[in-house]
């Protein structure tokens, strides 16, 4: 009246047992499997059947077999899926054995869950001693054997290994908090002799471990507590472990607050008392979002965050509180910034000194943004004369500035907050930038950034060191190896600290299109040939006749322009290098750091500029990232347009490179999430044209729209021009030259964009 399901291995054949009459028919020999005309018909029975079990198929056979598995499996089926037991006579033991029909079903679909088809291509069935045979390697069969032995435990079924029970660790670990002067306590830790040799010789993948006892399956909060002690015990030298009298082995493991979470998850396997009551509720909010205080939000802001934004405001400042640190990692576009900014006007009275640091391409764009969302006063410590005045609270600079003076300037300076914006740029835990990063004393961090992991998962442990230090422990000792177990450990460990929303996630909350002025900065170089060209500019217009004065200036700001875009040495304006490695470009360098991680995230862009000779450059930087590019310039007929077209719609290319006044008309691009406009048209009526090829009917997704500003240029003024005056450059630069000046824009005007 007892079914065992007996799993065992015989030399070195690697046999797996199971109960004879559970599938004696489903083996090749001498059963209804060799029935089938070819082996891969049999298989895809199997999963057929695995179908038939779940409710998710009918009784029906259409694969090329012999007359009788037509004959025979339909009765077999039809018995097993009729209620009751089955009744079978032994003839070895003389008796009869009963064996539940639900049952046989629910091990066939657990050995289908846990081993796939795999497990019946090498089968057969012994009469003779009632035994069913199934061969499988070694390392799928450890691999999956837990998620087997979890499901089939719940109908009573035992699992053997080498003819002894698998058994189950019970612990004997015991805890104890202590107090630290150096942190937020010590937990003391101690082993008997059996857990000790179990944590040893337990592999990190499947749970397992060979002990006295047999062979030991560890359930995964177990499997977790042995990997976190396991890292201990490698680093932690064995005389100092052992106690010889007692047969105990005992060591203490240093936490600071970073790690309360894990304290918190030993509760699961009945480790309890670690934790004080207000540590334990700390532990509840920080893993439920919906449970996080509520905050006032600052007045000048009250009407502008949206709710997702007050939520990530209000995790923030929650956080900070605490003083734990935050990962915000959300997707490009949907406002990290005026998150961050919020939560420090928030607290703006208690502030002495916040660092922020970010690419030197978006340290204005920061400013601005300040500017815009509050009245905190900010410093950009860049440049070649910069200072620190000790009455600035909000200090921004590059990363470049914090690897240089990580040991100098920032040294003995003790900062409430420290912000690394776009921190994927020390994804790499060796490099000199990360490595400065952590030399910088901080009460608080706050790492931002769409792509928290890029390549692989040391990216991830160090960005998220990086924002909660030792939140991991020993950093050097994190084994990196990438698998489920070791990403699922780190989603725990990391998860209430950092906060990820995407635009499919927060569309409802957002407007249909967010357009985004970024401001940039020159190099040296290219802020002293700019000024060089706009010298002679205004020095030609200032000699020229009256008749020609304005086509030196329509050709002077036609060079301006272009001196935003690209430079290069001994080159004019327009002019494009014969080794591109010679050209100068901010812009471009900021387009392909957003397009890193715009097509890291999955998303698509579509990039406008009047010149084509612009798009040839960039076109040629986005072949060298091998990136998929589609493009239309004025060069190409209708066919050849809506064939580009439909490569980016269709999926086929990531990025559409376009010419403003070509693509400004009779484009569905509705496959873009990004729009960069690379150089401000005069006519905004133009601009918004193309950008609306993205933003029509059929567009699932948020549209963000880039302009990349360059700082303290023609650029800039004329973005000023517009704010004040938007009407007058509907007509600035028409086709028709006798319509430039038609009365709206002024000589003063135009004098203003060349100061």
């Amino acid at each position: 009246n007892t079914l065992d399901f007996e799993l065992s291995f015989i030399d070195d054949n690697k046999k797996l047992y199971s109960p004879p009459e559970l599938f004696n028919t489903l083996v090749f020999e001498d059963g209804l499997l060799g029935s089938f005309k070819k082996k891969k018909d049999a298989y895809s029975f199997i999963l057929h059947l695995n179908d038939i079990f779940r409710g998710e198929n009918n009784i029906s056979f259409r694969f090329n077999t012999f007359d009788r598995l037509r004959r025979d499996w339909p009765i077999y089926l039809q018995y097993l899926l009729t209620p009751g037991v089955h009744y079978q006579f032994d003839n070895f033991n003389q008796c009869f054995i009963q064996i539940e029909k639900d049952l046989l079903i629910d091990l066939f679909k657990s050995l289908i869950d846990a081993f796939g088809d795999s497990i019946f291509r090498f089968s057969s069935y012994q009469k003779e001693q009632l035994k069913l045979i199934y061969n499988i390697q070694t390392g799928v069969a450890f691999q999956n054997l837990r998620s087997f032995i979890e499901k089939v435990q719940l109908r009573g079924i035992s699992v053997y290994f080498d003819r002894r029970e698998i058994g189950q660790w019970h612990s004997r670990v015991r805890f104890e908090r202590r107090s630290s002067t150096t942190k937020w306590f010590e937990l003391d830790v101690t082993l008997n002799a059996e857990d000790y040799a179990i944590l040893k010789n337990v592999d990190k993948q499947t749970g397992m471990a060979m002990s006295d006892a047999g062979l030991i399956l560890l359930n995964s909060d177990q499997l977790n507590l042995a990997k976190m002690l396991s890292r201990v015990l490698e680093t932690t030298k064995k005389e100092e472990l052992a106690d010889r009298s007692l047969r105990e082995y005992r060591f203490s493991i240093p936490y600071n607050r970073a790690r309360i979470i894990e304290i918190f998850e030993l509760k699961k396997i009945g480790i309890a008392g670690l934790l004080t009551e207000e540590e334990e509720n700390l532990c509840h909010k920080l893993l439920n979002l919906k449970e996080m205080p509520t905050y006032d939000v600052p007045e000048m802001l009250a009407h502008v965050l949206r709710p997702y934004q007050r939520v990530g405001y209000n995790w923030l400042r929650f956080l900070y509180e605490h003083r734990l640190g935050a990962c915000l990692a959300d997707d490009m576009g949907l406002g990290k910034t005026i998150q961050v900014i919020a939560l420090l006007k928030s607290i703006e009275a208690s502030l002495k000194r916040v660092l922020i640091v970010c690419p030197v391409t978006i340290l204005i764009n920061w400013q601005k943004e300040f500017e815009k969302f509050s009245d905190l006063k900010t410093l950009i410590y860049h440049g070649g004369q910069r200072q620190l005045p000790a009455d600035i609270k909000f200090v921004i600079t590059s990363y470049g500035v914090m690897k240089k003076e990580a040991d100098t300037t920032f040294k003995d300076v003790r900062f409430d907050i420290f912000i690394l914006d776009e921190v994927q740029h020390l994804k790499n835990m060796r490099s000199l930038g990360a490595w400065s990063a952590r030399k910088i004393s901080a009460d608080f961090r706050i790492c931002l950034t769409g792509t928290p992991v890029e390549n692989d998962l040391a990216e991830f442990y160090n960005i998220i060191d990086l924002a909660i230090p030792g939140i991991w422990g020993d950093l050097q000792i994190i084994r990196t190896i990438s698998n489920d177990i070791t990403r699922e450990r780190a989603r725990t460990t990391a998860g209430p600290f950092i906060l990820r929303r995407t635009k499919g996630q927060v569309l409802t909350d957002l407007p249909a299109k967010i357009e985004n002025n970024v401001y940039l900065q020159f190099s040296e170089e290219e802020r002293a040939a700019y000024l060089h060209g706009l010298l002679e500019i205004k020095g030609r217009i200032e000699s020229a006749a009256s008749k020609r004065k304005y086509g030196e200036i329509l050709r002077g700001l036609l060079r301006l322009r272009q001196s935003c875009l690209w430079q290069g040495k001994q080159l004019q304006p327009g002019q494009v290098p014969k080794n591109l490695k010679d050209l100068q470009s901010t812009k471009i360098k900021f387009l392909l750091d957003q397009l890193e991680q715009i097509i890291e995230e999955g998303h698509k862009a579509i990039i406008f500029s009047q010149f084509t000779t612009y798009l040839d450059i960039i076109q040629h930087f986005l072949r060298e990232k091998h990136y998929r590019v589609s493009r239309i310039d004025g060069s190409q007929q209708l066919k050849a347009r809506q064939q580009q077209v439909d490569l980016f719609q269709e999926g086929n290319s990531q990025i559409f490179l376009i010419s403003l006044k070509a693509g400004g008309v009779g484009l569905n691009l509705t496959a873009a999430s990004y729009v960069f406009v690379m150089d401000p048209w005069w006519n905004p009526a133009v601009e918004a044209q193309a950008i609306d090829r993205a933003h029509r009917i059929g567009q699932k997704n948020t549209l963000t729209v880039y302009r990349p500003i360059m700082k303290d240029t023609v650029e800039e003024k004329v973005l000023k021009l517009q704010e004040v005056k938007k009407q007058l450059f509907l007509d600035l630069l028409p086709d028709n030259d006798e319509k430039i000046f038609s009365g709206r824009l002024s000589m003063e005007d135009f004098i203003q964009l060349f100061n």
